[in-house]
């Protein structure tokens, strides 16, 4: 991974692979988040079993993986940041794993449309239901159905390509617990954005990052 990625708008998922050909969704990134952090860690872009997936394509400021690692070395404020933000991490993939294994579909998805309208910070999500299924690691019927019903509830509106949350307060309830334990964990640790430093003090690395643009794959 030659840059690591501050995004400003758009969705980026993690995905994990499950076999051969097939992933399912960790964790999600966006303006809340940087997509490369896990370098601070070990130093490389050791992860053979995920990819990085632009589901929502968007803008982001960029810098040279050399730098970023050197800035995290040099600004004690910066790798605190960092550090906080990987434990939000660690939080949202382990509560995603429990999800998947004991909770139905219909929590899981309307936990799922939840968190994407937080990270996005809007309303509408622009995925269609083979996304969202292959996201989810389900068939794409199972997807439409559940789709359906929380639109009959009037939960959501489910437009061509896209779905729009109407009614964000019952589609909290008809979520499973674990996105009340997400959010909380994202409130606790990230009180602001850990923004991409644009200049680093006098006598230290970190001169190189610049805009970006994450296209949608």
């Amino acid at each position: 991974m030659e840059h690591v990625y501050f995004p400003t708008d758009g969705l980026v998922s993690v995905a994990a692979k499950v076999d051969h050909n097939r992933f399912l969704d960790a964790w999600l990134v966006g303006r809340e988040g940087v997509v490369g952090a896990i370098l601070m860690l070990s130093g490389h872009d050791h992860m053979p079993a995920h990819r990085r997936i632009v589901h929502v394509g968007g803008n982001a400021i960029r810098i040279p993986t050399h730098d970023f690692l050197q800035l995290a070395e040099a600004l004690p404020a910066f790798r605190h940041a960092l550090l906080k933000y990987l434990a939000v991490v660690m939080v949202q993939t382990s509560q995603a794993g429990v999800c998947n294994a004991v909770h139905p579909l219909k929590q899981r998805l309307a936990r799922w449309l939840l968190v994407a309208c937080e990270v996005l910070d809007d309303d509408h999500v622009p995925l269609t239901h083979q996304v969202l299924s292959n996201l989810l690691g389900v068939r794409r019927a199972s997807v439409t159905e559940c789709v359906s019903v929380l639109e009959q509830n009037g939960l959501i509106r489910n437009e061509r390509a896209h779905i729009i949350v109407a009614d964000p307060a019952e589609l909290r309830k008809a979520a499973c617990a674990c996105f009340g334990l997400i959010e909380r964990e994202y409130a606790r640790q990230l009180t602001s954005r850990c923004d991409a430093p644009t200049h680093a003090p006098a006598g230290q690395p970190g001169g190189g990052a610049e805009p970006s643009r994450l296209p949608r794959h």
